[in-house]
This record gives C-alpha cells, sequence and structure tokens, in this order.
C-alpha cells in the first residue's frame, strides 16, 4: 500500500498514532459498553421499587394465630398479597435477638444480641461491625448514610425495643404505652408526616401467650385485635395519596409454647410473613425460605439501598410481579398439621389422661385437602400407614401419631397424642412440694427452704399442680417409677425454666438454667421393680412449661404415664 505523503512526511510518527488511535478506540468502545452495562445494572436494582414501606411486627404472633383466629385485615392483604407461614425468627426466640435481626439484616452470631438483657455497652458477644457505637448498622443506619432524604420512623409498645438502635439513626422513634394507642399514633403519623418508612411493635399478643397460653381462647382473641390494628392503619394507607406507592409487610418477633418462648421448638421459631401492596403479587403462596433477617433486606430493596456486606439478610424477591423464581429446594412440609382430640394446650399435649374409662380418638385435617394417615406405636406415619377415616376407641396407654399426605408424601409435620390411663387413682402418682425463693435464674438448694404447700399429683405436669404464685415458684416431685424390662432407659425433662430429673438419686438429666422450652435427656440401666424419681423444675419469671417423658425397651419416646408413678414404693 502506498503511504499519502503527508502521512509518509510523520516517519515512524503515523505507527505510532494508528496505534493510540486503536488504544483510544478500543477505550471509547468499552466506555460505552461498560455505561450501558451500569446502567442496567442500576436500572435491575430499581426493578422493584416503593415511595412508602410499612412493617407491622406483631410480638408473639404465631401462625398458628393467624390461621386460627378470625382475621379478616390479615386475610384479606394474603389473598391480595404474598405470604408465607413457615417463616422462621433465630435463636434463641427471645424478642430482642429476633427484633434485632428484623432491623439488621443479620443474626445473633453477627449483631451479638443474644438475650432481653443485652445494652449496648452492657454484652457478652460484641457485633461483629460497628455502624455506631456498639450498635450493629440498622436499616435505619443505611437509609441515613446513602439516602438522608427519606424519612424513617420507628413507633413500639414494648419498651425494650428503645435498646436495639441507635436513636439518631430514625428521623423519628417514639415509645408508645399499650397497642391501641401504638396503633393510633402511628395512623397519626403516617397521615401528618408521610414517612418513606414506618416500621410499627405491637406487644399484647405476647402478653396473653405469657399471661394465659398460646393456643388459648384468650391468645386468639389478642390475634384479632391485632387484626384490627393492622386493619386501622392499613385503611389509613388506602385513604391516602400515598396508595398506590406502598408496600406492608405483617410479621413477628416468634411464636410460642405452652406460656412461654425462648426454646427450640416449631412451634416458638416459625413466623407469620405477609407482603401487600405495590408491584406485590396477588394470592401468592411464597415457596422459598424466609428468614426475620430478610425482611429489613427487602426493605432496603424496595429503596434501592446497597445492603452492607454483613448483612446475610436476603431481599424477598419471589413476592414481586414479574419474578418467577423456583427455588432449588423447598419446605418439606408445607400444610398445617392434624389435630387430635383432645387438643393440646397451654399445659398439656394431646391426648390427655383417663381414670377408669376408655378414650374416643379423633382426628381433623385443619388443611383444604390432603388425606390423615396415623400409627398408634409412637413410630413417624408414613405414605403405607393406616388411613383416618372415623374416631376409634383406646384402653391402653397409647401415643398415636398423625399427619397430612398428599401425592403419596407427608405435607405436615407430625401431630402426636400421648394417651394414658390408669383404673383408679389410688396409689398413683407423685407427691409434690411447692417452694417460693425470690429471683430464681436456676433452681435452688431446697434444704436451704421450707416448703409453702405440698399434695399429690398423678403425673410431673403443671396442670396437676397447685402453685402458690406464678413466677418465682419451684416445685419437687418424689416418688416412684415401676420398670418391667430391665435395659436402657432415656428419661426427658422438657421445661420452662430449668428442671432436673434424678433416678435413685442419680442426676439423669439437667435442664437448669433459666430459659424457655427446651430438652435435656439422660440414659440410665433400670432392672425390673419400682425406681426411686425425683423431678426438680422452678420459674423464675414470664412463661412456664414442665413435661417428663421416657422410652426404653419396647416402649416408644412418651411422656411418662400415671400408671406406672407410685406414691410409695
Amino acid at each position: 500500500m502506498e503511504i499519502p505523503w503527508p502521512l509518509l512526511a510523520l516517519g515512524t510518527n503515523f505507527h505510532s498514532m494508528k496505534h493510540t488511535f486503536r488504544r483510544n478506540f478500543t477505550a471509547c468502545i468499552w466506555a460505552v459498553l461498560g455505561s450501558a452495562l451500569l446502567f442496567s445494572c442500576g436500572q435491575e436494582s430499581q426493578k422493584h421499587s416503593a415511595k412508602h414501606v410499612i412493617v407491622i411486627g406483631v410480638d408473639g404472633m404465631s401462625p398458628d394465630g393467624v390461621q386460627k383466629a378470625s382475621t379478616p385485615n390479615m386475610d384479606e392483604m394474603m389473598v391480595n398479597g404474598a405470604s408465607s407461614m413457615i417463616a422462621r425468627g433465630v435463636l434463641p426466640t427471645s424478642s430482642s435477638p429476633n427484633w434485632a435481626s428484623m432491623i439488621m439484616g443479620a443474626s445473633p452470631a453477627q449483631h451479638g444480641i443474644t438475650s432481653n438483657a443485652w445494652r449496648a455497652d452492657q454484652h457478652i458477644l460484641p457485633t461483629q461491625v460497628n455502624s455506631t457505637g456498639a450498635f450493629f448498622p440498622t436499616i435505619f443506619r443505611i437509609a441515613k448514610e446513602q439516602k438522608p432524604e427519606l424519612k424513617t420512623s420507628i413507633i413500639y409498645d414494648w419498651g425494650g425495643f428503645s435498646n436495639l438502635f441507635d436513636h439518631a439513626d430514625p428521623t423519628y422513634q417514639k415509645h408508645v404505652e399499650g397497642e391501641v394507642a401504638t396503633a393510633q399514633h402511628a395512623v397519626e403519623y403516617w397521615k401528618n408526616d408521610q414517612p418513606n418508612f414506618m416500621f410499627v411493635h405491637l406487644d399484647h399478643v405476647d402478653g396473653a401467650g405469657h399471661g394465659k397460653g398460646h393456643g388459648s381462647p384468650a391468645y386468639y382473641q389478642s390475634v384479632e385485635k391485632a387484626d384490627s390494628l393492622i386493619g386501622l392503619i392499613k385503611q389509613a394507607v388506602e385513604k391516602s395519596p400515598m396508595k398506590d406507592e406502598t408496600v406492608i409487610i405483617i410479621t413477628s418477633d416468634h411464636g410460642g409454647k405452652g406460656f412461654g418462648h425462648g426454646g427450640e421448638s416449631l412451634e416458638e421459631i416459625q413466623i407469620p410473613w405477609i407482603a401487600y401492596g405495590k408491584g406485590v403479587k396477588e394470592n401468592y403462596q411464597i415457596k422459598g425460605t424466609i428468614n426475620t433477617f430478610d425482611t429489613p433486606a427487602t426493605v432496603a430493596e424496595l429503596f434501592g439501598l446497597k445492603r452492607p456486606q454483613a448483612w446475610i439478610g436476603r431481599p424477598v424477591l419471589e413476592i414481586f410481579q414479574g419474578e418467577e423464581i423456583e427455588p432449588e429446594y423447598t419446605a418439606p412440609t408445607s400444610m398445617r398439621k392434624p389435630e387430635i382430640s383432645p387438643k393440646a394446650d397451654a399445659w398439656s399435649p394431646a391426648g390427655g389422661l383417663y381414670i377408669g374409662e376408655p378414650a374416643e380418638v379423633k382426628i381433623a385435617n385443619p388443611n383444604a385437602k390432603g388425606e390423615l394417615r396415623y400409627t398408634t406405636d409412637g413410630s413417624t406415619p408414613t405414605a403405607q400407614s393406616q388411613m383416618f377415616g372415623v374416631p376409634f376407641m383406646l384402653k391402653e396407654n397409647t401415643v398415636v401419631s398423625s399427619a397430612v399426605f398428599a401425592e403419596g408424601t407427608r405435607k405436615s409435620e407430625v401431630e402426636r397424642g400421648f394417651f394414658r390411663f390408669i383404673d383408679a387413682e389410688v396409689n398413683h402418682g407423685m407427691k409434690y412440694q411447692v417452694y417460693e425463693v425470690d429471683e430464681m435464674v436456676k433452681l435452688p438448694n431446697f434444704n436451704a427452704h421450707k416448703p409453702v404447700t405440698e399434695g399429690v399429683a398423678l403425673e410431673p405436669s403443671l396442670s396437676r399442680t397447685e402453685l402458690t404464685r406464678e413466677e418465682h415458684v419451684a416445685v419437687v416431685y418424689q416418688g416412684f417409677i415401676a420398670i418391667e424390662k430391665a435395659g436402657d432407659y432415656t428419661f426427658t425433662v422438657a421445661s420452662d425454666d430449668g428442671s432436673r430429673l434424678f433416678i435413685n438419686d442419680q442426676l439423669v438429666a439437667d435442664n437448669d438454667g433459666d430459659h424457655g422450652v427446651i430438652e435435656k435427656f439422660g440414659t440410665v440401666n433400670l432392672q425390673p421393680g419400682k425406681h426411686q424419681i425425683r423431678i426438680e423444675w422452678f420459674n423464675g419469671g414470664g412463661g412456664k412449661w414442665l413435661g417428663a417423658y421416657y422410652e426404653g425397651p419396647e416402649i416408644r419416646k412418651q411422656l411418662i404415664p400415671a400408671s406406672v408413678l407410685y406414691i410409695s414404693q
């Protein structure tokens, strides 16, 4: 190729110019592509947006409460929104760790809030990262840092919530006494200030669980009241000009068992999670997993906020219109478990103790579909187990286990009913003594105290024990257990708060301490005959529960029945 003379005159500089041109041209192309990619990414992060988000957290409200109580407002939000009744809180199932996770996008392992006793200047586990002082970064903090124009607020019923965040981070924060006043204050604040983000905490359902028992009529009534208060806030939104730009999320910190929480049961850790409003799918049952720390991540997604690297929460993208997400793994059980009658209550599991009479067993399916299968030997039902059709009679100690099946697979958790029988009360049971000891955080030295009352309980259960007061109370049960076959026997105590079980003065199961319903067990080899059994229990405050179980040769795990317990040898 002949080079034109003007370029030829440039000599070697021409080749340098060609190289520079190519380099600059390439750089320009990458710059344009990069800008396009950045623009595309920016658009993607804003695909789900809302100008206003409200999170309403109802303390102690379980999925069972939502499903069994009359909740027209939440029902309407589920029909016109997305929901899950198998979302989970964090362990321990106490209030502060879970509320913290709900605003911090992380678990206690990261934010360090492991109990209600946590304080910014007084704690056991330090936070993994600091945003201000000893606080892990909250949704309020990242909103303030990234989009200071956002108006954020928190209005809470439980005073303990004030310990969980830096009060300088939300635009507005207010502790209001009482659930009605809290909801009304939230409505007025919404109308007058039109916040972008409003977090509302209602406390009364937790109080009903502690006072009257989870699953009690009073508990369900408290859930119905919560639903009416949610309705007030929802109505305020729908009457406001922000209606079409608002997403509402309804959830809870924990469920409960008996009169408390803080343990490791499904009843305590499962929570409801309902999303309703702009861009949310309608009548949609969420397939994927949801954890309570996903709630602030979802709020951040809606506001276009970057989630801190320290957060482990992920936005629940599945709820949004246009998102077709099929989780690789789904929950193995999605239906409500069967109800065995007599039903479980705040004191006792399903089943019961029958004196001189047989028992009629009824099993009900609380779901719209599915079939009931059951066993009577304590084993877990399978698709080949007996199908329940009509009630049947029992007259011997039996553990009835039932689950809901569909399409050949188990779709619910297993419900168990413990049916126990004795001919008469004579000689059966355990003697007990009640102690009143102030400020207990573990079992007391009973030798240093005198009992205030005593009695006989056919079984070591709080439903059969006359307590002199609800808190700062302890009980010692003593008697004999009849063993028919030689072998290893495992004894379990489940309690809120602490308990211990002794056989022949040997400590077998140590469940001492101030905690929710958790189980501890131990094994001992026993010969045929009667053996001394002693169970100690205390409640320092709040919820309470006690259950004693055993299993051994040809005996599935079951409540220790009155038929093998004796007052004397």
